[in-house]
């Protein structure tokens, strides 16, 4: 239960942090590329998979794609795309 709590918040910040303005002002600001930066599904991964793959081992590889697609379906819900 704890471990889906935690995949719950990760994906919630992915969300929060590609709609944050400083974070869209970084990426435009130095020209970041639009895949692994403005995709919400690519962000959650990317971020998510340090930290999942150093507490759980190569089962963080699963545990970040699982929030990231978590991330995907509320960023959906969200804004209706």
């Amino acid at each position: 239960m704890e471990l889906l709590i935690n995949l719950l918040g990760i994906a919630s910040l992915g969300v929060i942090l590609q709609d944050l303005p400083p974070y869209k002002w970084i990426v435009n600001r130095f020209n970041l590329p639009d895949k692994p930066f403005s995709c919400t599904l690519c962000a959650t991964f990317w971020l998510s998979a340090g930290p999942l793959i150093a507490i759980y081992g190569y089962e963080g590889v699963t545990y970040a794609a699982f929030s990231a697609m978590i991330a995907e379906l509320l960023d959906r819900q969200l804004w209706k795309n």
